[in-house]
């Protein structure tokens, strides 16, 4: 697969821990926001960029209103781990254990 210089960084960024976020605006649209790790900056995303995330399966979505958050998939984390040889997992609901 081949992706766009905005879709490698938000997969990067994901998995370093960075949220992913949606929230409807008043009149009904979207916003995607990207939220550091440390909540010291967020960047707006291009709806489309996220589009083809979730359409190729990398990225699905916490269904949370009025604030969801997207989180890699299995694939999205392999396709990402590839990217970066890293294989850093984001704390998330698939691989959260109590210590």
């Amino acid at each position: 697969m081949r992706f766009s210089d905005a879709q490698r960084a938000i997969l990067v960024a994901m998995q370093a821990g960075d949220r992913l976020k949606v929230q409807r605006t008043l009149d009904g649209a979207k916003v995607y926001r990207l939220h550091a790790c440390d909540d010291v900056a967020v960047v707006e995303i291009a709806a489309t960029v996220v589009d083809s995330l979730l359409r190729t399966g990398l990225i699905e979505s916490n269904m949370k209103f009025p604030a969801a958050t997207f989180l890699l998939t299995d694939k999205g984390l392999a396709v990402v781990t590839a990217i970066t040889g890293s294989e850093q997992t984001p704390i998330g609901p698939r691989n959260f254990t109590e210590q």
